[in-house]
């Protein structure tokens, strides 16, 4: 089983000063590094990196917003489907395993509404969280202690390296916005070759340089797709995906993966009129296009390759059961239903109109509702399990 160190892991590094400090000497005493290691810096550098600095990232105070920080609803809906899926697979033991928990405010509100509206479910299930990031797991355990739900074994926190996966799970792999935060090389067709944009230095600024691609990785990924770019374009490559994908498959021994993030099919995302690629960083809720400034203070995303997760799920023994947009998801789960119940609970026709005006924030078009896709894969079943979430697909997988 393929079991890589998915998020980065650089505790042995003993480079000192500010972030941009050391991505200059680390240029100055091995030269130009490629962009996806400029980033893997930026992101996961210990106690400096943006994921790993003790500074807010999500919600109004942050730099951006996430399904799960615009109301508890989605969770109580990603709830519904879990439990459905718990009965599919026979209603035994059932272990959901989020991966890169943010701020623990979708598992809060997956495992509320487990404890109020199904209560066997509640009460089988475990929750596990891997997270590099400690000052992340601080904020999720004051979260979910505050919440009630460290009690016992509910939750519990580890790593990639646990017997648990060894063993195989039986559940669910849960990551909402996780694989756009993978570090990607960026790719650009020059003079009919593949050229691999690295970061060097000029009269101390950093400066992006195509050269030949670091990896035969690279290539063979484009090839498997069938994808040509054309000339001038430039586009990005997550080998960190694919490596991510087989560790998930490998460890899941009956059950599902259900990935949320923006991004397209590779035909879509590869597009020539896609000629600049999807590289975008955040800063107080602004989007910047330039990745060499705040470093370590914004968050840096590309669009997710959905074609390369479903091959390489296939490939490990994965069924796809289907991939929509949240949009979709959200109604076949319910969420019509769901925006009636809170503004019948509302105390005066204000709050109810408020509350119906952030929930449509996670379904309007052009917002959350299209630009944010699900992916759900399966293991373990004779027949791929029709589920809730998929019974409004508008794509085919």
């Amino acid at each position: 089983m393929c079991n890589p160190d998915v998020w980065v892991k650089m505790r042995n590094m003993k480079e000192t000063g500010t972030l941009s400090d050391i991505l200059k000497d680390r240029i100055l005493s091995r030269g130009r590094i490629p962009f996806s290691e400029f980033m893997e810096v930026a992101l996961y550098y210990p106690e400096l990196g943006y994921y790993s600095s003790e500074r807010v990232k999500i919600g109004k105070g942050g730099d951006y917003f996430t399904s799960s920080s615009v109301h508890p609803v989605f969770g109580e809906l990603i709830c519904k489907q879990f439990e459905e899926m718990w009965r599919l697979t026979g209603c035994e033991g059932f272990s959901i395993v989020e991966m890169g928990a943010g701020d623990g405010t979708l598992c809060h509100d997956i495992l509320n509404s487990a404890k109020e509206r199904y209560p066997s479910f509640y009460e089988i299930a475990q929750y596990i969280i891997i997270e590099e990031s400690a000052y992340l797991r601080k904020i999720q355990k004051e979260r979910l202690i505050k919440g009630g739900f460290c009690d016992g074994n509910k939750v519990r926190w580890t790593d990639t390296s646990d017997p648990l996966f060894h063993d195989g799970v039986t559940g669910c792999f849960l990551s909402n916005e996780l694989v756009d935060a993978f570090p990607v090389h960026i790719i650009e067709l020059r003079d009919g070759k593949l050229k691999e944009v690295y970061v060097g230095l000029k009269d101390d600024v950093f400066i992006g340089i195509p050269d030949a691609v670091s990896s035969p990785e690279i290539e063979r990924y484009f090839d498997r797709l069938g994808i040509e770019l054309q000339e001038g374009q430039r586009a990005e490559v997550n080998l960190r995906a694919v490596e991510w994908m087989k560790w998930v498959a490998g460890s899941l021994k009956k059950g599902f993966v259900i990935t949320i993030d923006y991004g397209y099919h590779a035909e879509e995302l590869y597009a020539p009129d896609r000629s600049k690629g999807t590289l975008l960083c955040y800063h107080k809720h602004r989007v910047v296009d330039d990745p060499f400034i705040n470093i370590g203070e914004q968050d840096m995303t590309s669009h997710v390759d959905f074609t390369t997760l479903i091959k390489t799920g296939e490939g490990c023994g994965l069924e796809t059961a289907g991939f929509t947009d949240q949009m979709h998801f959200l109604f076949g789960l319910g969420i019509g239903k769901s925006i009636e119940e809170i503004s019948a609970k509302a105390s005066t026709e204000t709050d109810a109109l408020n509350a119906r005006l952030i929930i449509k924030n996670l379904i309007m078009p052009g917002r959350m509702g299209n630009v944010f896709k699900i992916l759900v894969q399966s293991r373990g079943f004779d027949k791929t399990p029709a589920l809730s979430g998929l019974k409004k697909d508008p794509f085919i997988s």
